[in-house]
């Protein structure tokens, strides 16, 4: 894979592209490819106590952080947690985001994740990407010439995933999970309301997909097999 890439990376929420794909969005910066991380929801109740305007703009800076350590972009939507609709009117904020992005390929959550807010945000990332090469469909960003393949990248804890494709992240481990420690809120937040050491759960998980592959660490992806989204090349790293 010679040609320069634009890659996009659509989460829910601020961590979710580190735990599920972030060793693999390493692998693209290291190479000199254009990653774009783009965030629809504010991560605003993911605490104890804290309010959820305090919590917003701490995550904010987590999310900056974390996407400094790949020289990444970012872009955020910024609903709040638990109002992630596949409705319209947040179906032309993702538009927007893709039209801004202009991405050769695109990485979102698998449609089979383990909440609604994950899910929702697989159903408008996939949506889309194909409307926003609709001319027609206006918004503030001008259209897309063509709309671009789609990956899913891991469920949390890879549950109801079964990996199509894998990607070599043994280089990028450290990388990814640097990346994942930013989130120090979540941690925190992990830690004490789920008994979750998350850091230690994301390192088991590539492990295996590791083991599954025939190499020490690895993410697991799987193709939106839909017309137009199949491509002859491979555009994962």
């Amino acid at each position: 894979m010679t040609e320069r890439l634009r890659v996009l990376g659509i989460g829910c929420h601020p961590d979710d592209l580190e735990m599920l794909c972030g060793g693999t969005l390493a692998r693209y910066a290291a190479a000199g490819h254009t990653v774009i991380m783009a965030v629809v929801a504010k991560g605003d109740k993911g605490h104890l106590e804290m309010a959820p305007e305090e919590l917003t703009r701490i995550r904010a800076a987590e999310l900056a952080e974390s996407a400094a350590v790949i020289g990444a972009e970012t872009i955020t939507v910024g609903i709040p947690d638990g109002e992630v609709y596949s409705d319209h009117p947040t179906r032309l904020k993702i538009i927007d985001v893709v039209r801004q992005a202009r991405p050769d390929v695109l990485i979102t959550h698998d449609p089979n994740d383990y909440y609604g807010d994950h899910t929702a945000v697989s159903q408008l990332a996939g949506d889309a990407s194909f409307l926003a090469s609709a001319p027609l469909l206006r918004t503030t960003q001008p259209a897309c010439d063509t709309f671009p393949p789609v990956d899913f990248m891991e469920t949390v804890m890879g549950l109801r995933f079964e990996p199509e494709q894998y990607v070599d992240i043994s280089d990028t481990i450290e990388v990814k999970l640097e990346m994942l420690s930013k989130h120090r809120s979540q941690l925190t937040w992990l830690r004490e309301h789920d008994g979750v050491d998350i850091l230690e759960n994301v390192r088991t998980v590539a492990r295996f997909r590791g083991l599954q592959c025939g190499v020490k660490y690895a993410e697991g992806f799987r193709v939106h097999s839909v017309w137009g989204r199949r491509v002859t090349k491979r555009l994962l790293p």
